[in-house]
């Protein structure tokens, strides 16, 4: 029951460390904290990988948590058991399957392998998401405050391609085509350039706000 007791009160920590290893492991692919956060298939496997650092804790906890204590000290010893019990849940109790007669039918790394790659595709695809609603903000309010100014806007266009490497020539080109551009589009020329801004650098355009 100590043990029981111990372990749900370490709940709080193994969810974050397991976070934190999801994190190390998915973000440099994605690039975006809070699209993983709000990507239900990341969630699951969030939750999944918790599960698992909670069974292997279990298993350090009631096996091995003298031996983590006479090494690294009785206060950094429930630090150290989370941390093997996430690599132990990372390796280990992934690589579990089931046989039966020497034919594989539950192959746990396989499954949870094949979920990722499902997770990584879900979060590109929110973070896509997010990406293009975040450009439609930004398009509204560059909107309304060049709504008068269509020179000024077309200016900060310009400025911004040769910033992207085109020559003054492809630039001028580009603006000057902004305005048949927009009557084939029926939107206005304003619109149409705080879309293209939003689109090309948004943290320009977020500072074409202040």
């Amino acid at each position: 029951m100590n043990h029981l007791l111990q372990i749900s009160l370490t709940i709080p920590e193994i969810i974050l460390v397991s976070l934190l290893y999801l994190f190390l492991d998915i973000y440099p692919q994605v690039k975006s904290f809070r699209a993983m956060l709000t990507t239900g298939s990341f969630l699951v496997l969030w939750a999944t990988f918790s599960i698992l650092t909670g069974i292997a804790y279990f298993f350090l906890i009631t096996t091995s948590d003298a031996k983590v204590q006479s090494l690294v000290g009785p206060a950094g010893a429930k630090l150290a058991i989370i941390l093997l019990a996430a690599l132990m849940g990372a390796t280990v109790l992934q690589s579990l399957s089931l046989k039966i007669s020497d034919v594989k039918i539950v192959n746990l790394q396989a499954l949870l392998d094949g979920y990722r790659g499902q997770v990584l595709a879900d979060i590109t695809k929110q973070n896509s998401q997010i990406e293009r609603r975040s450009a439609f903000r930004l398009e509204d309010e560059l909107s309304k405050k060049f709504e008068n100014k269509v020179g000024e806007l077309a200016e900060h266009y310009s400025q911004l391609l040769i910033s992207t490497r085109q020559t003054s020539e492809s630039a001028a080109q580009l603006v000057s085509a902004i305005e048949p551009d927009a009557n084939r589009l029926r939107i206005s020329q304003v619109r149409l350039l705080a879309g293209r801004i939003a689109r090309l650098d948004p943290d320009r355009g977020r500072q074409l706000l202040s």
